[in-house]
């Protein structure tokens, strides 16, 4: 068995340098970072298991073959049990091969333990979130330049042509003074109410608008008071629901900073924007953990109506899987 370091300034690049070397059956048996001079490297330590050695006895020695035999059969035995012991490091290897793909760490863990394909990790994964929530009331939730007005609209002009709903779009967000107009104006070309409240007087109408089929609420940036406002809101308006709007080019890490302030909030929903603007969904898949809400819409553009994708298993799929051969 040949074992051997290698060392690349990225995971991609020493990884490349052990399959160049040992091939695609090279076992990984560690790996670390390493400073030299100031710069970080990887370090990997890799295994192949080299062909069989042939032993020949020459001939003066036939009486001792039986012996030599025996210690033969002994080393296979011993280079077998090597073999069993570094078995679990091929998980190692494929662990690599996930994070070189970009899929998050703990996704990529989680596939390993499970012993799943891509493909079916994401299968099982969509059926784990069950139905597509489709609540009255919902409120849109997330940080500045988020997508959250145009996915409103977008979401309402779907409810009007798929379900020929009766809609109107709240806006509790009153820093947006010049944007007003321009959603005023959109909402009178698609022929849907549009009203623009506090969130004091939001609580006093909320009750009574029965005759819309659904009631759509825009809100700003999420500051810290504003996520006190809107837990005083559901204290009042229990039946209110939740969409957070996610950049898809939001890093994980910083995301889930974010669902750390408003995982104590009704959140039904996860409305995911800029899919366009990617082009590997894998670094995205931390959304299908189970502890989150499931996707309910994909906005896929800028064009409104026309961009937007309801959040099914079909879709969901094609998408996670968006730039990749399926497995």
């Amino acid at each position: 068995m040949k074992i051997k370091k290698f060392t690349g300034k990225n995971i991609a690049e020493a990884l490349s340098k052990v399959r160049k070397e040992l091939g695609e059956d090279a076992v990984i048996l560690d790996s670390i970072k390493i400073k030299r001079n100031g710069t970080t490297y990887y370090e990997i330590v890799a295994a192949i298991d080299e062909q069989d050695i042939e032993l020949s006895l020459p001939q003066t020695y036939q009486q001792g073959e039986n012996i030599n035999n025996k210690i033969i059969e002994e080393l296979k035995d011993i280079k077998n049990l090597i073999q069993k012991a570094l078995q679990p490091q091929l998980k190692n290897w494929d662990y690599l091969k996930y994070l070189e793909m970009g899929i998050p760490y703990m996704v990529a863990k989680e596939m390993i333990e499970k012993g799943l394909t891509l493909s079916e990790f994401i299968e099982e994964k969509i059926k784990e979130k069950g139905a597509i929530p489709n609540s009255k009331y919902q409120v849109f939730i997330g940080e500045n330049g988020a997508g959250k007005t145009s996915g409103i609209f977008k979401l309402a002009i779907w409810y009007k042509c798929n379900y020929k709903a009766n809609i109107i779009i709240i806006s509790l967000d009153n820093y947006k003074v010049g944007s007003h107009f321009q959603s005023k104006r959109l909402a009178d070309l698609l022929e849907i109410d549009f009203e623009i409240l506090d969130i004091r007087d939001f609580k006093e109408i909320a009750g009574a608008l029965n005759k819309y089929d659904y009631v759509l609420v825009d809100t700003p940036g999420l500051e810290e008071f504003w996520i006190d406002e809107l837990r005083n809101l559901v204290e009042t308006l229990s039946f209110l629901r939740f969409q957070w709007v996610i950049k898809a080019t939001e890093h994980y890490e910083y995301a889930l900073k974010f669902w750390e302030k408003i995982a104590k909030l009704p959140v039904e929903g996860i409305f995911l924007t800029f899919t366009d603007r990617i082009f590997n969904s894998l670094p995205l898949l931390w959304l299908l953990d189970v502890k989150l809400p499931p996707i309910t819409f994909l906005s896929t553009g800028k064009r409104i109506p026309e961009d937007i994708s309801r959040g099914e298993e079909r879709i969901l799929k094609n998408f996670f899987l968006r730039g990749i051969e399926k497995q």
